[in-house]
């Protein structure tokens, strides 16, 4: 065969392996964020099923049996009562919400004889401008119902479509046990489909490794902490739907710099609106404290000498990452940096130095 021929008959392949590769990806498109979770989990506990395996002496699917199971205990059940628990106290709040939002509470409050209406009186005396009270408060209104109604519409959406979410984690259950199973054969495939040496390719994986671990675990318990706590500053504070408020504020945890305070610096500002400047000054400072412990002495401790990345950073990737994929960007987004910047320090000893 000539060397013109063997040159067609790869590129024939090439066009037909890239053609098979797109129709899997549409064909498991569905699957995505099931598959990228279960990686990233099973990349979390594999040390713990080697650990098994090695310690008790058992096979590798009777480890992987154990480490799955001790997942859906720790993970998959405690997530679906929290989403059960959320789907009725997001209902709640919305009522409420939408009877607080009556035309005679927001006249009050907005341009009552509370702080808030005495601010914006002495305000539009300072600046020596006449407010329209009726057109302000109609487009207040209209505003905040609206983006209410978006928020809590959005979240019954994911809440009541229950049957995809149990879906989903029953896939994403099976890819993690597959993934335990046949871990070691994935690799060794994986390494040899990529072009470049071993040694960079295992660098690649312990850094994804690392990553998953700070992401899943040192944040996750640090989230928790976190929103349980600043839960507990809420329900002492007199604000309701308290499950709801601490569950979004153990996910909002994972966000850099900006974390619960999302949350608990809107929820101060609001007891200072309504005349508690004493409460809100104490659940200010309370939220602040558990926050800088957290991120300054839990976290550090926890994750020890592991992977490190600029805050700042980190935070640019997690904004980018939901605003591709959404709520599960808090999770692809750190992995998507790490990756890169390891592609980064792989160029800069191993291919930079040929260029020089």
């Amino acid at each position: 065969m000539t060397q013109g021929s063997d040159r067609l008959n790869l590129k024939i392949f090439s066009f037909a392996f890239l053609g098979v590769i797109i129709i899997n990806l549409y064909v498991f498109k569905g699957m995505f964020h099931s598959f990228a979770f279960a990686s990233i989990t099973a990349g979390t506990f594999y040390p713990l099923h080697q650990y098994i395996k090695r310690r008790f002496k058992v096979s590798n699917e009777l480890s992987a049996f154990i480490v799955t199971l001790l997942i859906i205990v720790l993970l998959v059940i405690p997530v679906i009562f929290i989403i059960l628990q959320i789907s009725g106290e997001t209902v709640g709040l919305y009522s409420n919400l939408r009877a607080g939002l009556s035309v005679t509470k927001v006249k009050q409050f907005l341009f009552g004889e509370g702080p808030v209406g005495s601010f914006l009186i002495s305000i539009s005396e300072v600046v020596g401008i006449d407010l329209d009270l009726n057109e302000l408060y109609g487009s207040i209104l209209s505003k905040v119902q609206s983006y209410s109604g978006k928020i809590f519409g959005t979240v019954n959406h994911w809440v009541s479509d229950t049957i995809s979410f149990l879906f989903n984690f029953l896939i994403m259950i099976l890819a993690i046990f597959t993934l335990f199973v046949e871990g070691d054969r994935l690799k060794a495939f994986a390494f040899k489909l990529s072009p470049l040496p071993d040694d960079q390719e295992q660098k690649i994986l312990e850094k994804f490794a690392q990553m998953n671990y700070v992401t899943l675990i040192c944040n996750g318990l640090g989230g928790i902490i976190q929103g349980l706590l600043a839960g507990v500053g809420l329900w002492l504070a007199g604000f309701e739907s308290i499950f709801l408020w601490s569950a979004v504020m153990v996910i909002l945890a994972f966000i850099p710099l900006l974390g619960i305070s999302i949350i608990t610096i809107p929820a101060a500002i609001y007891l200072f609106a309504i005349g508690e400047q004493v409460s809100g000054t104490v659940f200010f400072l309370y939220t602040s404290v558990i926050a800088l412990l957290v991120e300054n002495w839990f976290k550090p401790i926890f994750m020890g000498k592991r992977i490190k990345v600029n805050t700042l950073l980190l935070l640019f990737y997690i904004i980018a990452g939901m605003g591709t994929f959404g709520m599960a960007g808090i999770f692809y987004g750190p992995l998507i940096c790490i990756i890169f910047l390891t592609m980064v320090e792989i160029f800069q000893e191993y291919y930079l130095p040929r260029f020089s």
